[in-house]
């Protein structure tokens, strides 16, 4: 019954694989690759094509069609920096896709407390669930951001090749994967670590990964936006000024009660 049941979760995974990578590759090649190669080679597109499309279009939007509405001309990045930023992107991404790759293996073994339907534990305990996932992750990346600048060894070997673009012309969405690919796993780990001891529904773990994704983009637009609770653009963009402060991820709730929250109005007026 439970051999039958993890082959469920496989069967669901291989039907991600085939509907959104089969097409890339030649009939006859792509049923011979294991399971978990084609799982990764999924997370990898899959992460490459959200990466240049959603960031493209911010750039495109915010950056050219409405560049006299959002940012003033003086913040709008330079093509270096993007190219810089691109560059660094592709050196983590395939350690950032190989971690949900692991997770997705280790969730297929039944070592993990995944489950593959709502029904089997209920509507509220599924809204629970994702809660207190949630909460675990942004302690997870609240701490280890932290430490990224509070451990001077951290910062100096990992954390400072995302820490270049320190400034509003320097940052833009590509920023967002653009570091070390030692952070890039550590990050990447807390959607991993809390699958061990938290009940997560399969599919909405991948959706929540997912959006963290999109959410680190967003991090990086230095967009002026207002949101509570929310961690948003403008507290990352002075976390990347000051190389201090505003260490979360969603929220503030984190920065809040460890003493770390600085608010952009609060700081424009101090100035």
């Amino acid at each position: 019954m439970w051999e039958h049941y993890l082959q469920r979760l496989v069967e669901e995974t291989t039907s991600y694989n085939n509907s959104l990578v089969n097409n890339f590759f030649p009939t006859a090649l792509w049923p011979r690759l294991p399971h978990v190669v084609q799982t990764f080679v999924r997370n990898y597109i899959v992460s490459l094509a959200t990466y240049f499309l959603l960031c493209s279009l911010w750039c495109f939007y915010f950056y050219h069609w409405k560049h006299d509405v959002h940012l003033p001309k003086e913040d709008i990045p330079s093509r270096r920096s993007i190219i810089q930023q691109i560059k660094l992107a592709m050196q983590s991404m395939p350690c950032v896709t190989i971690v949900p790759t692991i997770s997705e293996y280790f969730i297929e073994k039944g070592y993990t407390k995944c489950y593959f339907s709502i029904t089997e534990v209920g509507l509220i305990a599924y809204i629970t669930h994702i809660i207190v996932h949630l909460i675990l992750v942004e302690l997870w990346i609240y701490w280890i951001h932290r430490a990224y600048h509070d451990v001077k060894p951290f910062y100096k070997h990992f954390h400072f090749v995302h820490h270049r673009f320190n400034t509003k012309t320097s940052l833009s969405p590509f920023a967002g994967v653009a570091g070390h690919p030692v952070e890039a796993v550590l990050n990447a780990l807390s959607y991993t670590i809390f699958l061990f001891f938290v009940p997560m529904h399969f599919t909405t773990e991948i959706v929540l990964i997912s959006l963290n994704g999109i959410w680190t983009f967003y991090l990086h637009g230095c967009l002026e936006t207002k949101m509570w609770p929310f961690l948003t653009s403008d507290y990352h963009t002075m976390h990347h000024i000051m190389h201090r402060y505003n260490y979360g991820n969603y929220t503030i709730l984190m920065d809040w009660c460890f003493g770390t929250l600085r608010h952009p109005v609060e700081e424009a007026k101090l100035k």
